[in-house]
C-alpha cells in the first residue's frame, strides 16, 4: 500500500474515528507519531508463517539474489523503537 492508497482508504471514515494497532499479545495500542517512521525493507523476504511479508534488507556484505527489491517504506510501529 501506498501513501496515496492508505490516504484514499482513511477518507472513507469520520476524521474523529481512533486509530489503533493490535498490541503485542492481546488488546490495542494508540499510533504515536514517535512510533512512525521511514526505512528501507526488503520486499517479499519472509520465508516463514510467523515473519512479516517483508524484511530487513541484508547487509551490505550479504550476497543477495538479482530479484532483490529494495524500498523505502512508511512503518508504523506498535511499541517505541530504539
Amino acid at each position: 500500500m501506498t501513501v496515496k492508497e492508505l490516504v484514499e482508504f482513511l477518507e472513507k471514515y469520520p476524521d474523529d474515528l481512533r486509530v489503533v494497532v493490535n498490541g503485542y499479545e492481546d488488546g490495542y495500542d494508540d499510533i504515536s507519531p514517535n512510533r512512525i517512521f521511514t526505512r528501507k525493507i526488503e520486499l517479499n523476504a519472509g520465508k516463514h508463517d510467523w515473519e512479516g511479508e517483508h524484511g530487513d534488507p541484508p547487509y551490505e556484505s550479504e550476497e543477495t539474489a538479482d530479484d532483490t527489491k529494495i524500498v523505502e517504506a512508511l512503518v508504523f510501529h506498535r511499541a517505541p523503537y530504539y
